[in-house]
């Protein structure tokens, strides 16, 4: 075999090699990145009892706040908006399509969009339309004085999701 052609075959092992590392790689980056065994860790909250309060004067700012609850060695996500006209919602940050993923949401500029399918909702909406199965699990939350309230149980019902 020429020198020429040896050399060839010999360089294109080599970018074989350096393709499958880097696909390796890659796949080693997604799985620590989201699909591994914790959810990611937001701004942490305890309870007070049986309950967990976020004071009005930091959700109530038109922003999406996100928050980790600890339970059981597992990082329950959920966040706090603001909608429109003014009134507070409460999710967790996770569907029940994509939660398996533990990629959760983030704000991109007006919405909030879903990192693992690429679904958005717009946050001054009042209620979201669910687009297929990938839409924000509903978190019941009441505002009570001056504190945005969540039950501990219902928050644990969530664990599933992450």
């Amino acid at each position: 075999m020429p020198l020429r052609q040896r050399i060839y075959r010999r360089g294109s092992r080599k970018g074989l090699r350096a393709g499958i590392w880097a696909g390796a790689g890659w796949c080693l980056f997604l799985l620590m990145a989201g699909c591994g065994p914790q959810a990611p860790e937001h701004t942490l909250v305890t309870a007070e009892a049986v309950t967990v309060r976020l004071s009005l004067k930091k959700v109530a700012d038109g922003n999406v706040h996100f928050y980790t609850y600890k339970y059981n060695d597992r990082n329950i996500n959920f966040l706090v908006r603001t909608d429109g006209k003014g009134q507070l919602h409460a999710h967790f940050d996770a569907c029940y399509a994509c939660f398996k993923y533990k990629l959760g949401y983030c704000v991109e500029g007006p919405d909030i969009l879903c990192i693992a399918c690429g679904l958005k909702y717009n946050l001054a909406e009042e209620a979201w339309d669910f687009i297929g199965p990938c839409a924000p699990i509903s978190l019941k939350s009441k505002v009570r004085k001056n504190y945005l309230i969540i039950k501990v149980s219902t928050l644990e019902k969530g664990a599933r999701l992450f």
